[in-house]
């Protein structure tokens, strides 16, 4: 399993930002609908940090934090963390990203960024989906944890729950 912002920064490095308009809202939507994709095939997926279900869907807390900046607006460099030896920031590296997990990376990055921003938000946003869950028991009880487990959207993907709609 990989960190979020190393997949966010081979993305950004395989495919133009501004042409597939790669923002933060979008690269969250992304990364969850390449989890999705992942867990299909994988018993954990490919991402290892978890999603949170925010109003707009579902959000890697690092991956929003790490592009906050950008608004609304493509992001223009990557992911980076502080290299505590030398003081400076530097670019998180994908190049070990095994190939077959960069095939399911690519495949669900196509398959799914011919929708626009809104379209992702509304289908992360799925009546009885894994955010749809999550967030509204969340919004009913603040105590609750908004993050979306890999075994809730396994339980969607596989039909055990009661949505209507697969992916």
């Amino acid at each position: 399993m990989y960190e979020a912002r190393k997949i966010c920064n081979f993305l950004l490095a395989n495919y133009d930002a501004v042409e597939f308009d790669i923002t933060n809202l979008r690269i969250n939507k992304l990364l969850y609908f390449i989890q999705v994709g992942a867990l299909r095939q994988t018993p954990e997926g490919i991402i290892r940090n978890h999603f949170e279900a925010w109003q707009f869907g579902p959000v890697i807390r690092p991956v929003f934090d790490a592009f906050k900046g950008y608004k609304e607006t493509p992001i223009k460099a990557p992911a980076e963390y502080l290299d505590y030896a030398s003081g400076r920031t530097i670019p998180i590296p994908h190049d070990d990203i095994r190939e077959d997990h960069q095939k399911i990376i690519r495949r669900e990055f196509l398959d799914y960024s011919r929708f626009t921003t809104g379209q992702l938000v509304s289908l992360s946003h799925e009546t009885n989906g894994p955010w749809d869950l999550v967030y509204k028991a969340y919004l009913a009880d603040p105590t609750r944890s908004p993050r979306i487990s890999n075994q809730i959207i396994r339980q969607h993907m596989i039909g055990e729950s009661s949505s209507t709609v697969k992916h």
